[in-house]
């Protein structure tokens, strides 16, 4: 009950701040050019209670807590005044409505940028010399159903210290280790969070008819890397692109064949998040990063009630020359949003039946 709980407030402040971060870039960007913000919610309505009620802006707190929004003055095209979003130039509305994802994308490049001034997990797979690395380990990412290593209770995130006595810095000389001793009870030493070593006894076996010896684990090589500020903040503007460059090709290819098993709705970034904070701040702070790249690279998509969306809408009005009715986008944009929830409904109950299997 206790570990639920814990995971469900986990989840809703990792969302809480990326959601406020990301509206934040609306409130900024809007106000920078004049446009009158008459709400700022945290949460999607019904409102649960009013925060702060400032002279222009009142800050609420609303019932459903995955999300959040910014209400600009003649947003829905209901006013033409000069401070309204409605009334601005096509440039300044594509500028407001793309700050949300440049605040996401800012603050993905400064999470990283602390993580690798101050150092960062990350596989150091055939790097020969580990001397320089800070806390070298070879660590489990994922335990095989039906495996020796499940049957012996490894859990995913433990360290494999040394088995039989004997440290590896490799994977591949492990494999090679356990190859030739199919059968044969090994002393595993295991390092798991907070908690003293484990000393287990497990006997590799054949994973398949044709497959090889082991315990039926995926393993990495882990160490912390740290580098100079300088250096830390072109790696973590790599690293950004990377991921975005990853999730754009992924989005594709989902769409494309249709296949959308490898995302994961609230449930399922609750799971992930409950598992990075056992490991420690700096996964928590990198699976942060992971899901405000893209939180930014969704939001970009051309899809209704998203930012990606409205951009478009401004774009065609740019097009044709003229205004498009309000009643029309809105409605457009309702639809849009309902389709979204009816999505976050079915991959979530998936995330759920997931983890009941």
């Amino acid at each position: 009950m206790i570990d639920t709980l814990f995971t469900i407030a986990l989840l809703l402040v990792i969302l809480s701040v990326l959601v406020v971060i990301h509206e934040l870039g609306h409130f900024v960007a809007a106000r920078i050019f004049g446009v009158a913000v008459e709400e700022f919610g945290l949460g999607f309505p019904p409102r649960a209670a009013i925060l702060k009620k400032g002279k222009q802006t009142t800050y609420t707190l609303n019932w459903l807590p995955f999300g959040g929004f910014v209400k600009l003055k003649g947003e829905q095209g209901e006013s033409r005044d000069a401070d309204s979003f409605s009334a601005q130039a096509i440039w300044k509305k594509i500028v407001i409505l793309a700050a949300g994802v440049c605040m996401n994308l800012v603050f993905t490049v400064f999470v990283f940028t602390v993580g690798f001034t101050f150092g960062v997990p990350q596989s150091v797979e055939g790097v020969s010399d580990i001397s320089s690395l800070r806390d070298f380990r070879v660590q489990i990412i994922n335990v095989r159903p039906d495996s020796p290593a499940q049957e012996a209770g490894l859990q995913s995130g433990d360290s494999i210290k040394s088995i039989s006595g004997q440290s590896f810095t490799k994977i591949s000389d492990i494999q090679q280790y356990l190859g030739s001793r199919e059968g044969i009870p090994l002393s595993v030493e295991i390092q798991r969070v907070d908690t003293p070593p484990l000393f287990i006894d497990i006997a590799p076996r054949k994973l398949s008819e044709n497959g090889p010896v082991g315990f039926g684990v995926g393993l990495v090589a882990m160490a912390t890397v740290s580098y100079p500020v300088h250096i830390a903040f072109w790696e973590s503007v790599k690293t950004t692109g990377v991921l975005a460059k990853t999730i754009f090709l992924t989005l594709g290819n989902a769409f494309q064949k249709r296949e959308f098993d490898g995302f994961v709705g609230p449930v399922g970034i609750a799971k992930h998040a409950a598992e990075a904070a056992k490991l420690g701040i700096s996964y928590l702070l990198n699976l942060m990063a992971l899901i405000s790249v893209s939180l930014a690279i969704f939001n970009v998509l051309p899809i209704p009630a998203l930012d990606g969306g409205r951009i478009l809408f401004a774009i065609i009005e740019k097009i044709r020359g003229r205004t498009i009715k309000p009643e029309v986008e809105n409605s457009i944009h309702l639809v849009g949003f309902v389709l979204l929830l009816v999505l976050l409904l079915v991959v979530t109950v998936r995330d759920v039946g997931n983890i009941i299997r």
